[in-house]
């Protein structure tokens, strides 16, 4: 019985220091309640000697609007040491009645949010062999890997692409990544999506093509990689009329949205956005978007901004839009005061390769 008593005494001071040490830890987070900065960039420069070789077809694009896979982790190694970590966008918001309105994100102290979205992850044919990889597999392991054919030989990696980079980050830096989050991945699906052709005009392998597009989604998925739609065919707003840009919201979710499941956040392509339309009123290409489900729109530029629009003050149905910074060759070198305090941009420039096409 005294053996009991010891053992039932101990047991209640090891349950109070348990509940003290976990009423400390939460004393230890805030609610961050201002904009968050959200950055984005493309698929990386995975091979950047080829990328940005003169004899490239694709060079010059690849300089201006894409990365080498060097500046990514020396950026995401500049966000952590400046305090920054990964949040989920869709945490960033909630939805009262059918609108999507802003949320209080929990942090640790001495943290700040950051998201970070990726555009046009399908490896598209007319960029293939050109210095990007060709697709994410799962490896004999199931995690996930990278497939480039470089001279006929199919070459698999870990270090080339940001999922398998920021993963390998996140687990040597556990506290740069909030409840698991990782990136969102914006995708169109006129040439399939990540490497696969999912598309309806693919007639030869579609099927398989999806089935092993799935895999590699769910894998995403279970590590915390989140999706958003970049349209179908990477149109542009101001220029498509509102009968194409129905059939555009029609092919994404007969064949997009089956493999990735429901997102409610739509990222414009170019960052061309339109909600209002020549007389004052709701466009009726916003009021589709908002028919087929989504609720955060999200465009371009180098400022914070997270509000509600249109700022039409006729307009009462507001909706949220947030602004994302461009992480690209350009901004890079011609943008470092925008990008601070983020990151210090001549810290992240990669001179040495940048230098075979400059």
């Amino acid at each position: 019985m005294k053996k009991i008593v010891i053992f039932l005494s101990f047991l209640f001071i090891f349950i109070l220091f348990c509940g003290n040490f976990n009423f400390a830890k939460a004393e230890d987070n805030y609610y961050y309640t201002a904009s968050v900065d959200h950055l984005f960039t493309h698929c990386l420069l995975a091979y950047p000697e080829i990328a940005l070789s003169k004899n490239n077809e694709m060079s010059l694009h690849y300089n201006q609007d894409c990365i080498t896979h060097l500046e990514f982790k020396s950026i995401l190694k500049e966000l952590y040491k400046n305090g920054y970590a990964l949040v989920d966008i869709n945490k960033c918001f909630k939805v009262e009645n059918g609108k999507a309105v802003k949320n209080k994100i929990k942090m640790p102290k001495g943290k700040k949010p950051i998201i970070f979205s990726f555009d046009d992850v399908n490896y598209d044919h007319k960029k293939l062999h050109l210095g990007m990889i060709d697709k994410l597999i799962l490896d004999e392991n199931g995690n996930i890997a990278e497939l480039t054919n470089i001279n006929g030989e199919d070459k698999i990696t870990y270090d080339r692409e940001f999922v398998c980079i920021m993963e390998d980050f996140i687990e040597k830096h556990p506290d740069f990544s909030i409840d698991g989050a990782k990136g969102t991945l914006n995708l169109t699906g006129y040439d399939g999506i990540l490497g696969y052709r999912t598309q309806k005009s693919n007639t030869k392998n579609r099927e398989s093509e999806i089935e092993k597009a799935q895999e590699v989604v769910n894998k995403l998925k279970n590590n915390g990689w989140t999706f958003a739609s970049h349209s179908y065919g990477h149109y542009h707003m101001k220029k498509i009329s509102v009968e194409a840009f129905k059939k555009e919201l029609e092919s994404w979710d007969a064949e997009v949205k089956p493999i990735v499941g429901e997102t409610q956040i739509y990222v414009y392509p170019y960052g061309e956005w339109e909600m209002v339309d020549d007389f004052g009123n709701l466009s009726k290409k916003h009021k589709l978007l908002e028919e087929y489900g989504f609720k955060l729109f999200c465009g371009v530029g180098m400022q914070q901004f997270y509000s509600y629009m249109p700022f039409n003050k006729n307009i009462k149905e507001k909706s949220l839009f947030m602004d994302r910074k461009v992480i690209d060759g350009f901004t890079l070198k011609n943008r470092k005061t925008s990008l601070l305090p983020l990151f210090d941009t001549s810290i992240v420039y990669d001179y040495s390769n940048r230098s075979l096409i400059n």
